[in-house]
């Protein structure tokens, strides 16, 4: 099939994390479909440019190569769906086209698949979806643009279950998940028990990293061999060096790494016993997934969507906000590591997220998409 790809979201070079989990989603169906990603944004390097990569073509364009003043954003936007849909239209051979994100990539989408008259589908990634429905405009239009679309796809049941609670009803809304580079997260080699313990995330608040060190601390005492690696930047990294300043045998025990390659947080993973991470708000939680693809069990909160697929065999859910039971739980791990099979979390994974399982989720959703329009057309 001839897909078209519309982002909010893409990695703007080389190594950029913005988005990065769209490379994964063109990985996934490379064998199925020739794609195209057409990723349209306000400012950057000005105009068109191509790159064809080996999973897609990839068209970006920028309206603006200099910061845009806030007063003159509205006659931007309207020059990047203008521009946008010329590009667009021009893809002729499109069979159907997959926005991710609702208000902007989907309206371009929507725009397009009209002029083009094939399907278009939304996966949508916003959490918490409260993000949307805060803001009367925003959920009004992401109502009209879900409710055109072919189908929307969800990360999980959590986001499934807010979109509907916001009175929003799509024509079909099913739950895909997301996809995990099972090669890259693969089971670590050394059995041996390492005694780090590890969160990878965005040192924003509600992640949570600050609440992980705090639990550590609590369990030094009885368990002086162990250490903390920290790995990722934001908001919170201040606050917790201040926090290990304060502290200075915890100082010790305890790496902050910044933020890293995929690569280099896959060897993390496999250096660590176990995985912490507890998020208020994951709509999916790509990093605890990936965390199991390499054997670990995981603690994480239990208020939103990992605790779809996180269960006993695997870890444990603790209220986020929640410091001693963190730190309960860590201590259970500690105590009872031998009872999470390593081999036993990474199928789990396999077998629901893995890059062959979601191709082929994918792949089944544009077919019937693709047929059923064809019907309707006879």
């Amino acid at each position: 099939m001839n897909l078209l790809v519309i982002p909010d979201l893409f990695p703007k070079f080389e190594g950029d994390v913005q988005g990065i989990f769209l490379l994964d989603y063109l990985k996934c169906v490379k064998e199925y479909c020739t794609t195209n990603v057409l990723f349209m944004r306000l400012t950057g390097k000005k105009g068109l440019h191509t790159e064809v990569t080996e999973d897609a073509t990839i068209h970006r364009y920028c309206i603006s190569s200099k910061k845009i003043p806030f007063y003159l954003k509205p006659f931007a936007y309207i020059q990047w769906f203008t521009t946008g849909y010329q590009i667009g239209k021009t893809f002729k051979e499109v069979d159907i086209i997959h926005a991710h994100g609702s208000i902007l990539s989907g309206t371009l989408s929507y725009l397009i698949a009209k002029k083009l008259k094939v399907p278009f589908i939304i996966t949508e990634h916003q959490g918490p979806f409260t993000m949307t429905t805060d803001s009367s405009w925003k959920l009004h239009w992401t109502r009209f643009i879900m409710q055109k679309a072919n189908a929307v796809l969800t990360v999980s049941n959590h986001l499934k279950e807010e979109i509907e609670a916001a009175n929003i009803h799509p024509k079909k809304t099913i739950v895909t998940h997301n996809p995990v580079d099972t090669n890259l997260f693969q089971l670590k080699t050394n059995t041996a028990v390492t005694n780090n313990i590890l969160f990878v995330g965005r040192l924003d608040e509600f992640k949570g990293g600050l609440r992980c060190l705090k639990a550590f601390h609590k369990i030094i005492p009885n368990n002086q061999q162990h250490t903390f690696t920290i790995v990722g930047d934001g908001e919170e990294m201040q606050e917790i060096k201040n926090y290990l300043e304060d502290n200075l045998i915890l100082k010790t025990k305890v790496t902050l790494t910044g933020s890293l390659s995929k690569a280099a947080i896959a060897k993390q993973l496999q250096a660590a016993d176990f995985f912490v991470f507890p998020s208020r708000h994951e709509s999916f939680g790509l990093v605890i997934a990936e965390a199991m693809s390499c054997g670990l069990p995981v603690i994480v909160g239990n208020q939103t969507a990992p605790k779809e697929y996180v269960g006993k065999d695997s870890g444990l859910l603790i209220p986020p906000d929640d410091i001693n039971a963190m730190a309960i739980a860590m201590q259970q791990v500690i105590d009872n590591l031998s009872i999470y099979k390593a081999d036993n979390v990474r199928q789990y994974v396999i077998s629901n997220f893995s890059f062959d399982v979601f191709g082929q989720r994918l792949k089944a959703i544009y077919k019937l998409e693709w047929d059923s329009m064809k019907r309707r057309s006879i």
